[in-house]
C-alpha cells in the first residue's frame, strides 16, 4: 500500500499541487471622486485665507502595498480673508484650481470593506482672476499629506472588474508657496467625498 503511494507522489505533476489563493488586494484600483475641498493658510504678513471648493477627480492606486495618485479639479465657491467671507463669483472671473496628492499606500480588509491609506507629497494650485476693479489671486501651496479610501464591492461589473462604491478623505500640511515668493507660514488642506470605481478583476 505504501509503495504505490510513494510512486504516485514522485510522479505527480507539480501543477497538481494547489496554488496559493490570489492576493485580494493586488492589482489596480481606479475611482472617480466627487466631494468638498477646503484649504486655509496664513501668510508671513499675518493674513489668513480660507477657500471652500467643489471638487471632482481621479483616485488611482496599485498593489497591496504600492503607489497612489489623487488628482482633483477645483471650483472655488467661497473665500474668507481674516474672518470675512465672500462668494468668489462676485469678485472673480473664471475660478479654477487643482489638487494633487501622490505617495505610497497599503491595503487591507476591514469587515466587508477594502481600506487603503498612506502618506504622500501634496500640491495645490488656485487661480482667481479678479473682475474689473479687483486684484487677481494665485496660490501654489506645497507640503505633505495623507489619504485614505474605503471601498465596498457591488454586484456590478465593468471591463471584467468589480464596480465599487466608496468614500475618501485626506489632510495635508503645506509649508511652501512659490507662487507668492514663499510668503506662507503654514497651511492645511482637507478633502472628503464619495467615489465610484473599478476594483479587483473578477
Amino acid at each position: 500500500m505504501l509503495a504505490p503511494l510513494l510512486v504516485a507522489l514522485v510522479l505527480a505533476d507539480p501543477g497538481d499541487v494547489a496554488a496559493p489563493p490570489p492576493d485580494p488586494h493586488a492589482g489596480w484600483r481606479h475611482d472617480a471622486g466627487l466631494g468638498a475641498h477646503s484649504t486655509l493658510f496664513t501668510s508671513k504678513e499675518g493674513a489668513d485665507y480660507v477657500f471652500h471648493s467643489a471638487s471632482v477627480g481621479y483616485l488611482g492606486s496599485v498593489g497591496s502595498s504600492g503607489g497612489f495618485l489623487h488628482l482633483f479639479l477645483l471650483l472655488p465657491l467661497q473665500a474668507r480673508q481674516d474672518g470675512i467671507g465672500y462668494a468668489t463669483a462676485n469678485y472673480y472671473g473664471l475660478r479654477t484650481g487643482s489638487d494633487l496628492l501622490i505617495g505610497a499606500q497599503h491595503r487591507w480588509s476591514l469587515g466587508s470593506a477594502e481600506v487603503e491609506a498612506g502618506p504622500g507629497f501634496h500640491m495645490m494650485f488656485i487661480d482667481l482672476p479678479g473682475k474689473t476693479g479687483y486684484r487677481n489671486f494665485t496660490a501654489l501651496p506645497m507640503g505633505v499629506g495623507a489619504a485614505t479610501v474605503v471601498r465596498w464591492r457591488t454586484h456590478g461589473e465593468l471591463l471584467s472588474r468589480t464596480v465599487t462604491l466608496g468614500a475618501y478623505a485626506s489632510v495635508a500640511y503645506d509649508y511652501a508657496d512659490p507662487a507668492h515668493g514663499n510668503d506662507l507660514t503654514h497651511g492645511l488642506t482637507f478633502r472628503i467625498g464619495a467615489t465610484v470605481g473599478l476594483g479587483a478583476r473578477r
